[in-house]
């Protein structure tokens, strides 16, 4: 579930990124998108419409030619790329997991790298599930975005109306939670060197995320007893808090959990057969134990053991193949409408809404880290190929597994010039 800060720092530099010219809220034309109201998604899409324009087909690999662990396509106008991404097979050899790159209308190829699933057999591939981390806070995102087109929400909202005890929040709105602008501290990565100065009992707190018993009431208790960082809306300060709170907000306007929120308006809606929220038990892929920051939350298996505590900002798992239906369904209007995407997009301080800003308003991805997985999603639009999506789900496999996850992004995002 952590966004890991070191990879953040790391892919920054590498792209260079230079995202949208930052504003603060109060300078924003217009944040709010309330005033959009439509009926649900669910009611929008029909089950017949998504599985004929979005779904892939059964076998993410029919029609792909098969060489050295990677599927690519042979149509010639994909045959320059494919010479391009030759090079993909010398950085991914020391990698376990799974990549896919695809448009709107072809897989352009996939690769499965040197591990199998937990039966000890199966190859990984395009369905093996991983722990996909923050990666979920795009699809938190989607669903807000849903409840603000349906009038539930507003992006003015303050988090008082939600949780009138937690006085901060009377001043920190729905956008400054989205956008990362609230303050608020991050209940995974800063708690350790918040423990140093402030009394928090850690020993307890972990014990209490490990068995999934750590409670909404103690998480408001836990960010109430502590200053924001800053100001609500004066800065971008990344925090899985802030998805956290929306995920529970979720839940308090459609008296759903969390999991059941996005089962039903996001999954079901792509034909995300092999995804799965707030769950455990169901990741087919194998964690691999190779770093002891990476494993503090996990259990003896290496899997995150707390998906309650997780909700919204890191307790999504799923599947490459899955991912690309989401992303070509959140792309192409069958989650949320132009105008929340535009939204969903607004890189105010390089972060949109469960989106980071990439080297050009073409390119924007979310990474992720939870327990001993690594993720990241990208979308990037070319003059070439249209709307391509680049997904990487890895196993952490040695201290360079952030450095080559990079890498390969750099990699692919140069072929597709």
């Amino acid at each position: 579930m952590k966004k890991c800060s070191r990879f953040t720092a790391f892919l920054t530099a590498l792209l260079m990124m230079t995202g949208c010219s930052s504003q603060n809220t109060s300078e924003s034309s217009d944040p709010s998108v309330s005033d959009v109201s439509v009926s649900s998604v669910s009611e929008a899409v029909s089950e017949a419409e998504t599985a004929e324009a979005y779904a892939i087909v059964s076998d993410v690999t029919e029609g792909l030619k098969h060489e050295n662990d990677q599927w690519h396509n042979d149509k010639e106008e994909y045959s320059e790329i494919a010479e391009k991404l030759q090079n993909l097979s010398v950085t991914f050899a020391e990698l376990k997991g799974v990549n896919i790159l695809a448009t709107d209308n072809d897989i352009i190829f996939i690769q499965g790298l040197d591990s199998t699933e937990t039966d000890g057999e199966t190859p990984v591939n395009a369905y093996t599930t991983y722990e996909v981390g923050s990666i979920t806070k795009t699809m938190t995102a989607t669903a807000v975005l849903q409840l603000i087109e349906q009038g539930k929400l507003s992006m003015n909202d303050t988090l008082g109306k939600f949780f009138p005890e937690y006085e901060a929040g009377r001043n920190i709105t729905i956008y400054q939670l989205l956008h990362m602008q609230s303050g608020i501290y991050d209940y995974v990565n800063d708690v350790f060197s918040l423990s140093k100065t402030h009394d928090i009992d850690i020993e307890t707190m972990t014990e209490k995320f490990l068995a999934d018993s750590f409670t909404d009431e103690e998480m408001l208790d836990f960010i109430g007893s502590l200053e924001l960082k800053h100001e609500p809306g004066a800065e971008m300060s990344y925090s899985n808090t802030n998805y956290h709170l929306l995920a529970m907000i979720i839940e308090q306007l459609t008296g759903k959990s969390f999991g059941e929120y996005l089962q039903e308006n996001i999954f079901d809606v792509c034909g995300m057969e092999h995804s799965s929220s707030m769950k455990t038990g169901d990741v087919t892929s194998i964690p691999e134990l190779n770093d002891k920051e990476a494993v503090e939350f996990t259990d003896e298996n290496g899997y995150m053991a707390s998906p309650k505590f997780n909700r919204g900002a890191g307790d999504v798992h799923s599947c490459a193949a899955d991912l690309v239906m989401f992303d070509r369904a959140l792309m192409n209007g069958k989650l949320i409408n132009e105008d929340s995407l535009k939204e969903m997009f607004n890189m105010d301080m390089n972060y949109g809404c469960g989106w980071m800003a990439g080297a050009s308003d073409s390119d924007r991805f979310h990474s992720g880290k939870a327990g001993s997985y690594l993720s990241c999603n990208a979308v990037f639009d070319t003059e070439k190929y249209g709307r391509v999506y680049y997904i990487q789900l890895y196993s952490m496999v040695g201290q360079n597994t952030e450095q080559r996850m990079a890498s390969n992004y750099n990699i692919v995002k140069a072929a597709l010039k």
